[in-house]
């Protein structure tokens, strides 16, 4: 073989063998490389257990509301009490609020039955109170009562066969117990008009005498009183 013809076939070789080279490279170029796996789908929450309220509690019957709420006073109520000039009386009361009660009752001053309405304003709803109370006896027959205290006489006997009288009481006083029992004290100032009869009987003139006296109408006596009251109060 001539020398041209053996360089031809060697540049042949050589342009064959870059030719593969280039080829292989191309391809693991091209080779995709390994995939990534995709992330893991995050973790679903679990719902947070419902927390269920409790009922509310009814403190209706005077026992501790919860979380501190404020207790409620027993509403209804009996009143006993004895004093001037009230007598003895038994009251149905009535407490809306702790700083406020209104009652009302029947009553007996030893010669007659009589009636009473009244209130009291508690400022701290226990402790000290201020109260009114108005009130009506009956006319009745005293000398049962005057009697006690020795016979009275004649003319005095028929002033006494009729004796009523009304009373507006204005009293301070103070409370202390539980919530069941109330025990209580007061005092203060009543304004009392009663209506004197048969007034003629004891002014009548001596015996032979010139003058006549007839009243036409029978008078009324007004007076401002002191008042005392003792008593206590039962919660329903």
């Amino acid at each position: 073989m001539d020398p041209v013809s053996a360089n031809i076939k060697h540049f042949g070789a050589s342009c064959l063998g870059l030719s593969a080279l280039f080829v292989v490279s191309s391809a693991a170029a091209q080779t995709p490389q390994t995939s990534v796996a995709p992330p893991p789908a995050p973790l679903v929450a679990e719902p947070a257990p419902a927390v269920l309220s409790a009922p509310p509690t009814s403190v209706e019957d005077g026992s501790q509301a919860p979380d501190g709420a404020e207790k409620k006073p027993r509403q209804f109520g009996a009143m006993f009490d004895l004093g001037v000039p009230d007598g003895t009386t038994l009251s149905f009361v009535y407490r809306p609020i702790s700083i406020a009660r209104v009652h009302a009752g029947l009553g007996y001053n030893g010669v007659s039955p009589g009636l009473r309405l009244g209130g009291e304003y508690l400022p701290l709803g226990w402790g000290p109170s201020i109260g009114m109370a108005y009130g009506h006896y009956f006319e009745g027959d005293a000398n049962g009562i005057a009697g006690m205290f020795g016979k009275p006489g004649d003319d005095a006997s028929k002033l006494l066969e009729n004796v009523g009288y009304s009373y507006f009481a204005l009293r301070a006083g103070w409370e202390f117990g539980g919530d069941r029992f109330t025990f209580f004290t007061r005092a203060g100032m009543t304004w009392m008009s009663t209506t004197i009869h048969e007034l003629d009987a004891v002014i009548a003139p001596e015996e032979n005498g010139n003058t006549t006296v007839k009243i036409a109408k029978d008078p009324e006596l007004n007076a401002f009183v002191p008042t005392l009251q003792l008593g206590m109060i039962v919660q329903l």
